[in-house]
């Protein structure tokens, strides 16, 4: 027998669009400034903040910092709480490309300037092996809850799709306020075996965790999302709105869309990339693509470190 549905949940009458709408417009003028940024002054001047329920695709190739930039916001963003002493918060980040082990690698790395290549080669020093330890003691205490699979358990795990998400937000929400919420990365999601096609799957999972940001966790949402191949045969190497692997739902579906590059990928030393000259390996190109109700088309260059997973400003070079 199937459950009856309550229709009148989503029917609103004019007054109650009142109603709520000023209760929307009141929640955002006693937090101006209070939604979450990037914590990137150059980004931060033209990205409107976070507010609950909205999503943000981050989109970039392989290779290109997707995973580390969102570590680093994660892991930033856990931090600033735990500095305001905010105890009821906490920030969520589910994997499905890495073992909760090497995503918990890249913390101990950034938070205590160890080399990630030289951990995931084992080539751990005594004195690096204390440090190790003292981050596990202190890690209890980073509000920084993760949803994925892991190595060295032997409990069984379950299929991570869509309604797994759903269910694991629901039961952290049950004793936290759910702040922010990352997902890594889009193409991972299993898609509903019933879909002969992959292209609907995977904005069918784009739909659910947007579903998902608004209805369960009812905070904000960056997912990674993959760029297809035929990005590295354009001139600029940048992905665009349309640019999703298996997906064009990105650009209705998110609030907010960033595009990551590493000219070091594409192009050599001295190349002109814009009005900006490529120097060395760790320049990044942010580009702000799309945000509901403000400005879009934004180019920001940013200093990333993938070895310590350190994102900072730039100071670049024009021709």
């Amino acid at each position: 027998m199937s459950t009856q549905k309550d229709y009148s949940s989503i029917i609103f009458s004019p007054e109650d669009v009142g109603i709520l709408g000023s209760k929307y417009l009141e929640e955002r003028r006693s937090n101006n400034g209070m939604g979450v940024k990037v914590g990137l002054r150059d980004l931060d001047e033209h990205l409107l903040p976070l507010f609950p329920g909205e999503l943000m695709s981050v989109i970039a190739r392989p290779g290109n910092g997707k995973t580390g930039f969102m570590v680093y916001w994660a892991r930033t963003r856990a931090a600033w709480l735990r500095s305001k002493n905010i105890t009821n918060r906490v920030v969520v980040y589910i994997t499905l490309e890495q073992s909760i082990e090497e995503l918990n690698a890249f913390n101990v790395a950034a938070d205590n300037r160890l080399s990630i290549t030289n951990m995931a080669k084992g080539d751990i020093t005594d004195d690096e092996w204390v440090v190790c330890l003292k981050h596990a003691i202190n890690r209890r205490f980073v509000p920084l809850w993760n949803i994925g699979y892991s190595s060295m358990t032997d409990r069984k795990q379950i299929k991570i799709d869509a309604d797994a998400i759903e269910g694991a937000i629901k039961i952290i929400a049950e004793s936290n306020i759910i702040d922010m919420v990352y997902v890594d990365y889009l193409q991972r999601m299993p898609t509903d075996s019933r879909s002969d096609s992959k292209t609907i799957g995977v904005s069918d999972n784009l739909d659910a965790l947007k579903t998902i940001s608004q209805q369960t966790s009812r905070s904000p949402m960056v997912v990674g999302v993959q760029a297809k191949r035929e990005v590295d045969q354009t001139e600029d190497k940048i992905p665009g709105l349309d640019d999703g692997q298996w997906t064009s739902n990105i650009e209705q579906t998110s609030d907010k869309i960033l595009s990551l590059m590493r000219p070091s990928n594409y192009f050599t030393d001295g190349d002109m990339v814009g009005k900006t000259r490529i120097i060395g390996k760790r320049q990044m190109l942010i580009s702000l693509i799309k945000q509901k109700l403000g400005p879009a088309n934004i180019p920001v260059w940013a200093y990333f470190d993938p070895e310590y997973n350190k994102l900072d400003e730039l100071e670049i070079e024009h021709a």
